[in-house]
């Protein structure tokens, strides 16, 4: 027998091999349902809430501690899906909205946040629509942008985040990526026309003047309605800019990737919801909304109790209090935890010098 067999034939065996693995793993996810079945029905007769997030998050360390080849960040991964899993067989899941349609930023933020498995992703027309889903009890979760690197806060979402009774559960970033997407049968030198959204436009501006100066440029309301329009029209003078994740979904072609004028382009999504997030591990983040007195130093008054008290700030501004004429409403976020001590120790000296205030949420930061 030659190499080339002796090869092929050792191929085939590590195959069988993890095909019979395989099938154990198979057999032990089942075995694994059927008590996760049975905890939930007792959970139920004890009353006891069925999502327990500190139990997941003791599975999670001590499996990703004993983790030898795979990374622990793909441990994590794979258990969040088991366990997300498994909630669908105790009759739970998480009905997630994001500002749609399908194949946006925020669409691909809201994958990357929660497991595919036990999450059913709702597009939603604004992002009003999603805050009042939340209030009405219509979905879980919410998948909002709040900031770009590059273009700043998303206004809107500031004053819905002032206006409605939800909470920041969490927040995640990303690395705007955009591409030249066309139909399959298209090239670079047959595009005459451009379509996205209009901030799309504006952060590939460089790069169109570089390599198709002469093409129209047509705005619409995201990236994804861009490359579903080009796919309806089905005419290859046509690109979108949009993301890869969108050309997958829409099944076109990347002409050209990365074709944004500045690499550091990056956009923070918070996650909003009714429930406070009980997952606080690493660095953790409050956001809070305050009126100051309208007496000299209020606002210096407030800064200094957390400087005195060496709390990081990590970001303040303010917008319009829409109840009173020329009075202003302050949003900050701070590094801590508004359950600790100090944290509450400082919130309460701040009150003297606020008319009111409150609390928008403690959750993990998006970069540890």
């Amino acid at each position: 027998m030659n190499d080339q067999n002796k090869l092929k034939n050792e191929l085939r065996n590590l195959r069988e091999k993890i095909d019979n693995i395989d099938d154990k793993i198979i057999n032990l996810l089942n075995e694994r349902g059927e008590i996760v079945i049975t905890v939930g029905n007792l959970k139920d007769r004890l009353k006891m809430k069925v999502f327990q997030p500190h139990r997941e998050e003791e599975i999670i360390k001590r499996l990703t501690s004993k983790s030898e080849i795979f990374r622990k960040s793909s441990i994590e991964a794979i258990w969040k899906e088991i366990m997300s899993a498994s909630k669908v067989i105790q009759g739970l899941t998480s009905k997630v909205g994001y500002l749609g349609p399908e194949g946006t930023f925020t669409h691909q933020a809201a994958l990357d946040y929660f497991p595919k498995a036990g999450s059913e992703f709702i597009p939603a027309g604004s992002s009003l629509e999603i805050f009042e889903s939340l209030e009405k009890d219509l979905i879980t979760y919410g998948v909002i942008p709040i900031e770009n690197s590059l273009q700043g806060t998303v206004r809107e979402t500031l004053d819905l985040l002032i206006e409605k009774s939800v909470l920041i559960y969490g927040e995640i970033e990303l690395r705007i990526i955009q591409n030249l997407i066309s139909v399959k049968n298209s090239d670079i030198s047959k595009i005459k026309t451009v379509v996205s959204h209009p901030q799309a436009l504006a952060q590939t501006r460089m790069w169109i003047k570089a390599n198709i100066p002469n093409v129209d440029l047509v705005s619409v309301n995201s990236t994804a309605e861009a490359i579903r329009k080009v796919q309806e029209l089905d005419d290859e003078s046509y690109a979108a800019i949009g993301t890869e994740f969108s050309s997958k979904l829409y099944n076109m072609k990347i002409l050209n990737s990365n074709i944004e004028d500045n690499p550091m382009n990056f956009t923070r999504f918070l996650i909003i919801s009714k429930r406070e997030n009980d997952h606080k591990e690493g660095k953790i983040k409050t956001s809070i909304i305050f009126v100051t007195k309208h007496t000299p130093g209020a606002l210096y008054s407030v800064l200094e109790i957390f400087a005195d008290a060496n709390i990081n700030l990590l970001k303040i501004e303010s917008r319009p209090r829409r109840r009173g004429r020329w009075e202003y409403i302050f949003l900050m976020d701070f590094e801590g935890n508004k359950d600790d001590p100090l944290i509450k120790n400082i919130l309460e000296k701040m009150s003297d010098n606020v008319i009111w205030y409150k609390i928008l949420g403690s959750y993990p930061m998006a970069l540890q």
